[in-house]
C-alpha cells in the first residue's frame, strides 16, 4: 500500500492530557486482537485493521470526530499508517497517529490493560463491592440443589450462549429483559440464582433485581460458569423447553418503575423534538442511537438512526460500541421505558458521555423496518450462493471474516487470512478469480475493493456471505487443512470460550485476572467511574 504523505502526530504526554478532558475523542487500537489482548491503552477501543470498514462505518458515526490511531511501536508504514489510509479513503478528516505508537505510551510510564471489554469487567467487579451485590458461590449452589432446597437458576447471556452451555436446569432470560419480569416465588427460603459465563453479566443483573427491582431473595452466582464446572456443578446445553421464571409485568407498572429509576438517579428523559435537534447536530457532535427492544420489535419497526442492542449486551460491550468518547447517547424504548432506564442507569457510571431515554411508537416518529445496513463499496462484482455453487472450483476462495467463525464452517476448501496477510501472498499467487467472503459479506466486500485497487485482481465477492451460503443449504466444512490458513488466527484473543483443550487451567486463570481487573484498571488515571450514593438507591 502506498504510505500516505502527510501524517499528523500525538504524543503520549498530549494524549494523556487529552482523555483527561470531556471533548469528543476516540482512540482506537488497529492491531490484532491477540496483539491487543496482551496490552492496550486502557480508554482505547479495539478496531482490527483487518476489518476496520464495518467497524468503524457502525461506530464512529461522526467523520470529522478526532480520532487516534494505535499500533505497537508507530513504525513508518505499519499498521497505524495503513489504517489511516483506509480511514481517510472513508472521508475520516481528523487523524492522528500515536507517535511511538503503543511503545511510547509505557514509555511514558502510563499503564496497560490486557484481555478484552476490559473497562466494562472492571467496572462490573467495582459495582459487586460498591452495590454489595448478594452473592452465592458454586459450593453453596451445589448444596442447596443437591438437599432439594427451593432454587430458581437464571442465565441472563443471550439465548445462542445459553443453549452452548449453562448451569444444567437454569431458565434463561437475557439481561434487561429480566428487570421487566416479576419474580413472584417469595417462599420460605426460596433463591433466585442470577448466572452468566464469569462476572460481568451476573453482577449487573443481580444488581438490578436486588436494588433497581427492590427482589429480596436473588443472588449471583459467583464466577458463573466457569466456576460451576471447576466445582462440579452440572453443566450442559440450554433447555428452550423450560418456561420463563415469572411474568413480564404490566406497562403501566413498568412505566412506574422505570419514573423511579429515572427521578431517583436524575437520568434524561427527551421528546420527539429533542432527538430530532439531536439528529440535525450530529454534524457537530457524535450521535449514537441504540434501540433496546427485543430484535423482533426493531426489525418491525426503528428509527433510522437506531442500532439493535437487546438483552442488556450493551453494557457488555460499551467500550466496543461507543469509541467516542463524550458523545451523546440516546436509548430507545417502548414507552413505559423500563430497559432504557435500567440501561442508563448503569452507561451513567462511566460518567464519558450524555445519556438519554426515549420512548418511541408514536404516530410522531418515522419508523423504518428491516436490519440496519452498512455502506459498502461501490462498483464490485456479486454472486450469489448457487452461482458460486455452480462453478466453485474456478475459485480460490478467501475467508476474510473472523477465524471463530472460520472454524465453526466455512465454504468447501476456503482459504482463511486477514486482510492485512494478503499483501504479501498475493504477490506470488496468480491474478484471480477470487471469491471473498465474511459472514454477512461486509468484510469481505471491503476486501475485495481494496485488493482490486492494489493489485488489479478479479475479485468476486459472495452476496450475503457465507451466512447466506448456509442458509441455502449448501454444505459448509469444517476441517481445518494447514495449507488452508493463509495467516494465523491473530484475531484470537484467548477467549475461555473457545478452549478445546485445558479448559480446567484457562478458567482458573481468566477468573483470576478478571476479580484482579477492579484493583488494578483504577490505578490508571484517565479511568473514571461515577459512583452514586448507594443510600439513593
Amino acid at each position: 500500500m502506498k504510505r500516505l504523505q502527510v501524517i499528523n502526530f500525538i504524543s503520549a504526554t498530549d494524549l494523556h492530557h487529552a482523555l483527561l478532558q470531556r471533548s469528543e475523542i476516540a482512540v482506537i487500537d488497529v492491531r490484532e486482537a491477540k496483539f491487543y489482548a496482551q496490552g492496550h491503552i486502557n480508554l482505547s477501543a479495539h478496531v482490527a485493521l483487518s476489518s476496520l470498514e464495518p467497524q468503524l462505518l457502525t461506530t464512529v458515526p461522526r467523520r470529522s470526530v478526532s480520532l487516534i490511531v494505535v499500533d505497537d511501536k508507530g513504525a513508518v508504514g505499519g499498521t497505524a499508517e495503513r489504517a489511516i489510509e483506509l480511514l481517510s479513503a472513508l472521508s475520516f478528516t481528523d487523524i492522528r497517529k500515536l507517535e511511538g505508537g503503543l511503545g511510547a505510551w509505557i514509555e511514558n510510564g502510563c499503564p496497560l490493560g490486557t484481555g478484552y471489554n476490559t473497562l466494562v469487567k472492571t467496572f462490573s467487579d467495582l459495582a459487586h463491592a460498591h452495590y454489595a451485590t448478594p452473592t452465592i458461590t458454586p459450593e453453596q449452589l451445589h448444596a442447596r440443589l443437591i438437599s432439594g432446597q427451593p432454587t430458581t437458576v437464571i442465565d441472563c447471556r443471550p439465548e445462542q450462549e445459553y443453549q452452548k452451555t449453562t448451569v444444567t436446569g437454569a431458565h434463561n432470560v437475557p439481561g434487561v429483559e429480566l428487570a421487566l419480569y416479576h419474580l413472584n416465588r417469595v417462599e420460605a427460603g426460596h433463591l433466585y440464582v442470577i448466572s452468566c459465563f464469569s462476572r460481568t453479566r451476573g453482577i449487573v443483573a443481580t444488581t438490578t433485581l436486588a436494588r433497581l427491582n427492590d427482589v429480596p431473595n436473588v443472588v449471583f452466582l459467583e464466577d458463573g460458569i466457569m466456576a460451576s464446572f471447576l466445582h462440579g456443578v452440572p453443566t450442559g446445553p440450554g433447555d428452550s423447553r423450560l418456561l420463563a421464571p415469572g411474568h413480564i409485568e404490566s406497562d403501566p407498572v413498568l412505566r412506574g418503575h422505570a419514573e423511579g429509576i429515572i427521578q431517583r438517579h436524575g437520568l434524561s428523559v427527551i421528546d420527539q423534538s429533542q432527538y430530532s435537534r439531536f439528529v440535525e447536530e450530529r454534524d457537530s457532535r457524535t450521535l449514537y442511537v441504540f434501540d433496546v427492544r427485543p430484535e423482533a420489535s426493531y426489525l418491525a419497526g426503528h428509527l433510522e438512526q437506531a442500532v439493535s442492542a437487546p438483552g442488556g449486551q450493551l453494557l457488555m460491550t460499551y467500550d466496543a460500541q461507543v469509541p467516542v468518547r463524550n458523545a451523546r447517547v440516546v436509548l430507545v424504548d417502548d414507552a413505559h421505558l423500563k430497559r432504557a432506564a435500567v440501561s442508563a442507569f448503569w452507561l451513567s457510571h462511566f460518567d464519558n458521555a450524555d445519556i438519554h431515554v426515549l420512548a418511541v411508537g408514536s404516530e410522531d416518529f418515522n419508523l423504518v423496518g428491516g436490519a440496519s445496513t452498512v455502506a459498502l463499496p461501490e462498483n464490485l462484482q456479486w454472486l450469489t450462493s448457487q452461482d458460486v455453487h455452480k462453478r466453485l472450483d474456478s475459485f480460490c476462495v478467501l475467508d476474510v471474516g473472523p477465524s471463530l467463525n472460520y472454524e465453526q464452517g466455512h465454504l468447501p476448501g476456503a482459504k482463511f487470512v486477514l486482510r492485512p496477510s494478503l499483501y504479501a501472498w498475493l504477490e506470488t499467487q496468480p491474478q484471480g478469480p477470487f471469491l471473498f467472503t465474511s459472514p454477512d459479506g461486509v468484510n469481505a466486500a471491503y476486501a475485495a475493493s481494496e485488493f482490486t485497487r492494489a493489485f488489479g485482481i478479479e475479485a468476486y465477492v459472495l452476496e450475503g456471505g457465507t451466512e447466506a451460503w448456509r442458509k441455502a443449504g449448501l454444505a459448509l466444512e469444517v476441517d481445518v487443512q494447514p495449507q488452508q490458513l493463509i495467516s494465523p488466527f491473530d484475531d484470537d484473543w484467548g477467549s475461555t470460550m473457545r478452549a478445546k483443550v485445558n479448559r480446567e487451567q484457562m478458567f482458573r486463570n481468566y477468573l483470576t485476572w478478571e476479580r484482579n481487573l477492579g484493583h488494578e484498571v483504577p490505578q490508571d488515571e484517565t479511568v473514571k467511574f461515577l459512583w452514586p450514593s448507594v443510600s439513593n438507591n
